[in-house]
């Protein structure tokens, strides 16, 4: 066995040699050195060499230290610097190829993982492409992974049926909105989407009927079938498809889909039991041209939210966006013409004529007044509007770094 070298006379080539490391080691490999060579001690019980070790450790981390005020600081050396501060620190820090691995034995959640990435990308890593972070129950058991990519466009941002897809979020609504505008001022393309907007007026009436209660038949030429009387087979059905909703949005912590399917049943609830049989025919003559604006907000508006897996909607939501903005914005600037007084109130029907329709139930069994009719469905429109306009806004708060990110091509 060769003599040991006296620990307080240690050069800086021996503690290198002791740990096996060449002089431009960073302190990532210095770490990684020395807590391998320092286990392989402690198996073997050689206490004098892992006290040498310990020295040397300390010798090279605080050379490193000293040289790192002078020169730039390398990209390792930087995540070590804040991983140091981190509570909890990991015990386990690892670089391969163009990989960063991160080991935490921790029970914190995967929010921390987006924690730590976060700011990690402030610092400069130029040789670093992927991040994993891993939370670990014990030094087998990984708990959860998250995995980042560095300067390249992440897999969900690639997918276009991707809830999480930024892209698709951030420009949906708006692109959808501006073609609906274009749509709606030629006259072929008006013409070519109006059976979508009249399937969506009948099912306007169909849901107040559904929601009420009532049997009813949504036809696609401009006419519902609807019976006046309660039918308990109408209620307890939609009752249970709310409820296999609510637990399936329960069962995937999809809590916009419980509160979605709570405030259904109570609406359901009030519609069917409390409002009275002249009330229902009221609301059911306004739910045609009222679904126009509140079903078509709907569907923009879930647009944004993914349903549970039984319910997946992925591809489907597109074509419901088109729909809905269409529908919406044909309803909405009719009634801003019609406000204006450059349209007149659509009296009648497709199919009774004129003297037959919903606007004429409403002013002639109800007693609203034209402006009651022009400013009731404005101020639903409006309501949609905001509504809209501000979930969109809400999305680009969430998003707001990433959004300044790739306007400015500077991490945040």
């Amino acid at each position: 066995m060769s003599e040991l070298p006296d620990m307080n006379e240690l050069t800086l080539e021996q503690c290198y040699a002791l740990l096996e490391l060449s002089p431009g080691a960073s302190i990532v490999e210095v770490d990684a050195a020395y807590s391998k060579k320092a286990l392989e001690k402690i198996q073997q019980g050689a206490k004098q060499e892992k006290a040498l070790l310990k020295v040397a450790y300390e010798q090279i981390k605080a050379h490193l230290y000293e040289t790192a005020q002078s020169e730039p600081r390398s990209f390792a050396d930087q995540i070590v610097e804040f991983l140091e501060r981190l509570n909890p620190e990991p015990f386990h820090v690892k670089v391969q190829a163009e990989t960063l691995q991160i080991f935490f034995k921790t029970n914190l959640k995967q929010d921390y993982g987006n924690f730590i990435y976060q700011h990690l990308r402030t610092l400069e890593l130029p040789e670093i492409k992927t991040i994993v972070i891993y939370g670990m129950r014990s030094s087998k058991l990984v708990i959860w992974k998250k995995q980042f990519t560095i300067g390249t466009v992440s897999q969900e941002d690639c997918d276009p049926y991707s809830f999480k897809n930024r892209y698709v979020l951030l420009l949906a609504f708006p692109v959808a909105i501006c073609s609906a505008i274009l749509f709606q001022s030629l006259g072929f393309t008006k013409l070519l989407l109006f059976p979508l907007q009249l399937w969506v007026h009948e099912v306007g009436h169909a849901t107040v009927a559904w929601f009420s209660g009532r049997r009813a038949l949504p036809l696609p030429f401009g006419w519902t079938n609807v019976l006046l009387d309660r039918s308990l087979f109408v209620y307890f059905g939609m009752l249970l498809l709310l409820g296999l909703l609510f637990w399936a949005g329960w069962k995937e912590k999809k809590r916009s889909t419980m509160l979605f399917t709570v405030i259904c049943a109570i609406v359901q609830f009030v519609m069917t039991w409390i409002q009275t049989a002249d009330q229902f025919e009221m609301w059911l003559a306004f739910g045609g041209v009222g679904g126009e604006f509140y079903l078509s907000a709907l569907m923009i508006a879930g647009f944004y939210f993914q349903l549970p897996n039984y319910w997946r909607w992925d591809f489907w939501r597109y074509p419901l966006m088109i729909v809905g903005a269409n529908t919406l914005w044909g309803t909405f600037s009719m009634w801003q013409d019609i406000q204006k007084g450059t349209r007149s109130i659509p009296w009648g029907s497709l199919l009774l004529g004129e003297e037959v329709g919903d606007m004429n139930t409403l002013s002639e069994a109800y007693n609203w007044s034209d402006t009651t009719i022009i400013t009731t469905y404005n101020t639903l429109g409006n309501v949609c509007f905001i509504a809209l306009i501000s979930l969109y806004i809400f999305f680009l708060i969430k998003h707001r770094r990433w959004i300044v990110e790739r306007i400015t091509n500077k991490p945040l």
